[in-house]
């Protein structure tokens, strides 16, 4: 289905992609077998897509967006609800999700992007935009400000936990709770108010403020970041 001008679709189950680059409104629970967006899109329910999802527009959705594959946003979006895909997200635009984010395969903001709950990934988060969790950080390697030279204070800020089943690497940031990983680096500029545990190895650059002296574990679990 392609919308170049102005369309309303209602609460469909429809068996095709949707291809908008006009000013597209989705009223009640949108599923479809993939979503692209260039112009002005707003949803009052879900969406669900079986599919990728990319938007170089403005999104607005005020429910949740679940789908299938990969996730893009280069525009200015707003989900209310949470993100749930199966792929990976990146985001370079301007980003806020309202109730946490959990991509399998992979995150990215290179944007501005504010998550109102926990981002969650089985594989890397990499964030080198200016960023706010307002939740934990779980991932197989976290990535946080190593490919900026950003020079205002803390545009990275967790006011979580953050749980790295391998690799941990902090640029310029906030961090309000805990970190744990098998091998860490606390880079420069960077605040911890809670403890710092680690693995194998750890590395802590002279202009880094932590609370606490860091902790060697023998192991990581799963259930550590919610304590």
């Amino acid at each position: 289905m392609r919308i170049s001008g102005s369309g309303t679709l209602s609460k469909m189950n429809l068996q095709d992609k949707i291809v908008s680059s006009g000013s597209v409104r989705m009223e009640g629970d949108i599923e479809c077998l993939g979503f692209r967006s260039s112009g002005s899109a707003r949803g009052e329910g879900n969406l669900i897509v079986h599919g990728n999802f990319k938007s170089s527009g403005s999104f607005n959705l005020y429910g949740a967006l679940h789908g299938t594959g990969n996730a893009r946003s280069s525009g200015s979006a707003s989900i209310e609800k949470e993100i749930k895909i199966k792929g990976k997200l990146e985001n370079s635009g301007s980003l806020r999700v309202g109730n946490g984010v959990e991509a399998l395969q992979g995150i990215r903001f290179s944007g501005s992007s504010r998550v109102e709950g926990d981002l969650t990934s089985e594989e890397t988060v990499e964030i080198s935009g200016s960023t706010s969790v307002k939740g934990n950080i779980k991932a197989n390697r976290v990535l946080i400000g190593i490919q900026t030279r950003s020079t205002g204070k803390h545009p990275y800020k967790v006011f979580g936990n953050i749980f790295a089943t391998n690799d941990l690497e902090l640029i310029n940031s906030f961090v309000e709770g805990d970190v744990r990983g098998r091998n860490v680096k606390i880079g420069k500029k960077t605040e911890i108010m809670g403890k710092v545990y680690y693995i194998d190895t750890i590395e802590v650059d002279p202009k880094a403020s932590l609370v606490h002296e860091p902790i060697q574990i023998s192991e990581i679990t799963e259930n550590e970041i919610k304590k």
